[in-house]
């Protein structure tokens, strides 16, 4: 039994086709099949039914391919803890990032970390939520950038950064003339949502939660976005509002659209998130440190009084 053919084993059960694993794993087909085979005829177990379309594994191949992704983990410490005990940040980073925050965080830090670790290659995914934890849990990702807490068995989470709730309203909103809005005055009828999926989504109907439901937005018109820009530009256009974090908000030439909010700010904690077989504590050190010396003031390292973190409904996935 080798590495090499644990990670064929894993290839295939993730792509459920002997080709494109052998692709993904930069292997001819026939030698893919070959290291599969002579790994079943060595332990005297079928792991994968090829009669399936596409391929599944067997039962005692779904126990096998765990073990397997844990040996794989476990094999990846020796590298990782060689490069802690040298402070050298070599090799790769793989970074999960979701949407609402990855076009607006990553460009204010990404090149400085990068300087800071000219010999380290990073990878960066734009993912929702439930990806990057199911990358996380299967090592297809290092780190996961997202917002918290969530209670996921086998990760772990170090917070990051604040960021607080702003609302963009219409012209022609009633909050338009408004300094500053309250969460009671925000009616669930008016606002522009994110699609499913998106853990901001959720964060936003919490705020505006059993909110009096008077509007005379258009009924005829439903409409759901999976972009934040998408939603602002609909705003310009129509009635209502949509809440946005504040990052979301930096390149806002019309700021008389943006409120901010009244006494308790409702704010998102925004995390690393990493599995327990992770090792590159210097690099994710370095990561969290770019990341907090690169924000605006206005986006905080820390909570206050006025503070009041919104849950995530889906943080006990």
């Amino acid at each position: 039994m080798t590495l090499t053919q644990l990670n064929y084993v894993i290839a295939i059960d993730k792509y459920k086709n002997f080709g494109v694993a052998a692709q993904h794993c930069n292997v001819t087909q026939p030698t893919l099949s070959m290291q599969i085979q002579k790994l079943e005829d060595e332990l005297g177990v079928i792991l994968f039914d090829r009669a399936e379309q596409p391929i599944k594994a067997t039962k005692i191949g779904e126990t096998l391919i765990k073990q397997a992704k844990i040996i794989l983990r476990e094999s990846q410490k020796f590298t990782d803890i060689v490069s802690e005990e040298k402070d050298e940040a070599v090799g790769e980073l793989k970074i999960g990032v979701i949407p609402t925050l990855a076009p607006y965080l990553m460009p204010l830090f990404l090149k400085d970390f990068m300087k800071s670790n000219p010999a380290m290659k990073v990878v960066v995914e734009e993912l929702q939520t439930t990806q990057i934890l199911q990358k996380l849990d299967d090592s297809e990702l290092d780190i996961g950038l997202l917002v918290t807490p969530i209670d996921h068995e086998g990760l772990h989470s170090e917070p990051v950064f604040y960021e607080p709730f702003m609302a963009y309203v219409s012209d022609k909103s009633s909050l338009a003339k408004a300094s500053k809005v309250d969460q009671k005055d925000l009616n669930s009828n008016d606002l522009w949502l994110l699609t499913d999926g998106h853990c901001f989504r959720e964060q936003s109907l919490l705020i505006c939660k059993n909110r009096k439901k008077t509007s005379d937005q258009n009924k005829n018109l439903l409409f759901e976005s999976g972009s934040l820009e998408t939603l602002k530009k609909m705003i310009d256009q129509e009635n209502g509002f949509t809440l946005l974090p504040y990052l979301a908000t930096m390149d806002i030439q019309n700021s008389k659209k943006l409120k901010e909010f009244n006494q308790l700010v409702p704010t998102r904690e925004v995390s690393v998130i990493y599995n327990q077989y992770f090792r590159k504590n210097k690099i994710k050190e370095s990561l969290i440190k770019t990341i907090q010396n690169n924000l605006p003031k206005e986006v905080s390292i820390s909570t206050n009084k006025k503070t009041q973190i919104i849950d995530l409904p889906m943080g006990k996935n």
